[in-house]
């Protein structure tokens, strides 16, 4: 049985001729349904209802350029007339038909019902698509204003300024947003994050599960937001809100996510205004996520995000499948798909290679390296070395990676004539100022000025500073690294806070031959081949590859009799003696 040309159904032999035909036909009829009532009901190729085969003929009657969303039915259809007829018409699960020019496309029935808001209508307008104009579906306010148009999800879209916020934390603060964004919790548990289909999802991140939603998944691309007013929004490309907690006026300042499975609204108070709790537990992931701009060796990205400085260009790992680089208009950089690992997370690994791995830990996919830290720029992401060596961008490799260099032989020199005086500890931190080397070790921003080695020394003198409870220290700008100078005391290698979200290695020395040598990641202590009590066996690349370098088999003899030569390589720098001569960043630190 088929529904032949004249809109009837027809029984056809093994010839192909007609031995019967219904007694109900609805000529341009293309499709044939059966309702829920058991009614069987003809329709154009349009989808306009043509014929009830229980109440008969259906004269649909035409709404011509626009109407409200909810006025269409299967009565009733939205048309616009032209050298390309446009019809909009009710499916009967209250979704959306959209058809012209014999193409057709669906709007879901959840997106149906958000465009039937009292004083909106349906209508068409020239608006751009692509490198040209066409006539596009759009809902607009009793303003005229646009607040949804077809071709939401791939539109390209610049939005206006927020507020910046820790990328990759667990808070929001108000004024702030996410796009194609996450939130992770302190533990590294529980991340919320806004994916570029317009939902606003939290994931347990060790079981790979969603455990709460906004559910507007239909929405397209657009942001998320906390408002001034306090109030936490969800809305698509043209501004639109499409979801909402209601809670403007209460006072809220800022979103956290907790490590129980929930997250919440707080006021100045740290009162809770408006919480989701999903009952979770505090079971957090194997390896520390990423926050920020950087991912470092040992980390991963498991449906989180890396954010450049600047806020324009993000780098996401997606639930399906794919590694996507955003520029600032939303539009994708460059992307990976990994179509073999359905639950899949990246990670920069301890050699210095950025893979996709499965859920199992099997590797999916190598991206690139080695190198020491993926870091996301504006309109990169890129794998660079400990020096700032770019190896790798945005999916290409560019460089093979070098091993640090040992120390000029003036910069050991002049070294070598402050331990002559008592004592040095030299710190490399990366990709940090003077000022906030000076920071992280205690020093007070007032107490921070410009001055030379020599400047330093007097300042100590002025204020003697020689005791036990001072440390007199110069921070010299290395490229994008600081090198720290201690002249008298040994807190770099105390001090892990000074590698806090990056990298550091610290080594010390004094006159009666004490010493030690000890590497950061992280905030962290990694590695420690100090000669009285370190290990003798080098776990991180960094100082494996120096070792290799040196041809030196024994890390504690190395870490002892070549401190700098090792520091230099492991930490990929190389100073000279004007690079510690000229100005620096200078303080003497009391009260740490």
């Amino acid at each position: 049985m088929l529904l032949g040309n004249g809109g009837a159904f027809q029984v056809e032999n093994e010839e192909h001729r007609t031995v019967w035909v219904s007694g109900i036909a609805a000529p341009g009829a293309r499709l044939a349904v059966i309702t829920d009532d058991g009614d069987v009901e003809l329709l154009s190729g349009e989808g306009i209802t043509l014929l009830n085969s229980r109440t008969g003929p259906v004269q649909a009657a035409p709404m011509p350029e626009a109407a409200a969303a909810a006025d269409i039915s299967r009565e009733r259809y939205l048309v616009r007339e032209g050298k390309q007829r446009r019809l909009v018409t009710r499916n009967r699960d209250g979704s959306l038909r959209v058809s012209h020019d014999g193409v057709t496309t669906t709007l879901v029935a959840p997106l149906a019902r958000w465009l039937e808001q009292d004083g909106t209508q349906l209508t068409w307008r020239m608006l751009p698509d692509g490198d040209r104009k066409a006539w596009t579906l759009c809902l607009v306010n009793a303003d005229g204003d646009l607040i949804w148009r077809e071709g939401m999800r791939n539109l390209p879209t610049v939005l206006p300024p927020a507020q910046p916020h820790p990328y990759g934390g667990p808070e929001l603060g108000r004024g702030a947003r996410l796009r194609h964004q996450s939130l992770t919790s302190l533990s590294g548990a529980y991340t919320l994050v806004h994916q570029d289909d317009g939902d606003l999802v939290l994931y347990h991140n060790a079981t790979h599960r969603a455990v709460w939603a906004t559910n507007t998944w239909w929405a397209g691309d657009g942001w998320a937001e906390l408002t001034e007013e306090g109030d936490l929004v969800v809305r698509n490309l043209c501004g639109a809100p499409v979801w909402r907690s209601g809670t403007a006026g209460s006072g809220a300042e800022r979103l956290v996510v907790d490590n129980d499975g929930g997250f919440a609204l707080l006021d100045a108070s740290d009162a809770v205004v408006w919480r989701i709790d999903t009952g979770g537990h505090r079971s957090a992931p194997e390896a520390t996520p990423a926050r920020g701009s950087a991912l470092y060796r040992g980390q991963r990205l498991q449906r989180q995000s890396l954010t450049s400085p600047d806020g324009s260009t993000v780098l996401a790992h997606r639930d399906d499948r794919r590694l996507v680089l955003f520029g600032e208009d939303g539009r994708w950089l460059w992307d990976a798909y990994i179509h073999h690992a359905e639950r899949s997370y990246v990670v920069l690994d301890e050699d210095g290679v950025l893979r996709v791995r499965a859920e199992d830990g099997t590797v999916a996919l190598d991206l690139g390296g080695p190198a020491d830290e993926l870091v996301v720029v504006e309109g990169q992401a890129q794998l660079r070395t400990s020096d700032g060596r770019v190896v790798w961008r945005n999916g290409e490799q560019t460089a093979a990676p070098e091993t640090g260099a040992p120390p000029a032989a003036d910069f050991t020199s002049w070294m070598d004539a402050l331990m002559d005086d008592t004592a040095y500890c030299v710190t490399v931190i990366h990709h940090i100022d003077p000022d906030e080397a000076l920071r992280r070790l205690g020093a007070q921003p007032e107490r921070v000025t410009t001055g030379t080695w020599g400047d330093l020394l007097e300042l100590a003198e002025r204020e003697e500073a020689y005791d036990f409870e001072d440390i007199v220290v110069a921070a010299f700008a290395l490229g994008p690294h600081t090198l720290l100078v201690e002249d008298n005391r040994c807190e770099g290698i105390d001090c892990p806070e000074l590698s806090a979200g990056t990298f550091a290695v610290s080594c010390y020395m004094n006159i009666n031959a004490d010493s030690a040598f000890v590497v950061y990641r992280d905030g962290e202590t990694v590695a420690d081949h100090s000669r009285d009590s370190g290990s003798r066996e080098p776990t991180t690349p960094e100082v494996c590859q120096a070792l290799t370098a040196m041809g030196a088999p024994d890390v504690i003899k190395a870490a002892f009799l070549h401190d700098l030569e090792l520091l230099c390589r492991t930490a990929g720098v190389q100073p000279t003696v004007a690079d510690v001569t000229g100005p620096a960043r200078i303080a003497v630190v009391t009260d740490r």
